[in-house]
């Protein structure tokens, strides 16, 4: 009898280490399973935290798109006025220009014709002054 009280312990023992063994893996399973829902979530957080970070990025260049793009116009246009004030600058100096030449030539043929004229008048009043010498000489001989 004595063995079988050893044999009913033993089991009891085994079922015993057995119910222990159990609760233990039961533990540890419980924990692989709450690491791997962890590890999960790190995962989903991580590729939730990279999409945000290339729509940031995507954002950014297309912010930095748009800015060079603005800057482009905006050197354009500059550039673009910077070229209309030089040819309105260039096109007013030939119109200056072309206004002092035109001055300069009626100038010149005023002198011209007031040359001609003070040329027409000496002869005029060279000829009258001979021809008053003459009849004076004349007159005289008479």
């Amino acid at each position: 009898m004595e063995d079988d009280v050893r044999i009913v312990m033993l089991r009891k023992s085994e079922v015993g280490k057995s119910a222990k063994e159990e609760s233990k893996m039961k533990i540890l399973m419980e924990r692989v399973e709450q690491m791997n829902r962890e590890r999960d979530e790190l995962i989903r957080k991580h590729k939730e935290e990279k999409k945000r970070m290339k729509m940031m990025i995507e954002e950014k260049r297309q912010n930095n798109d748009k800015e060079r793009k603005r800057r482009e116009e905006e050197f354009n246009k500059r550039e673009e006025q910077y070229k209309r004030e030089m040819k309105e600058k260039d096109d007013h100096m030939r119109e200056m220009r072309n206004r002092e030449e035109c001055e300069r030539q009626k100038q010149e043929e005023r002198q011209k014709e007031d040359e001609k004229w003070r040329t027409k008048e000496k002869q005029i009043s060279d000829e009258q002054i001979q021809t008053l010498k003459s009849e004076t000489e004349n007159d005289q001989r008479n």
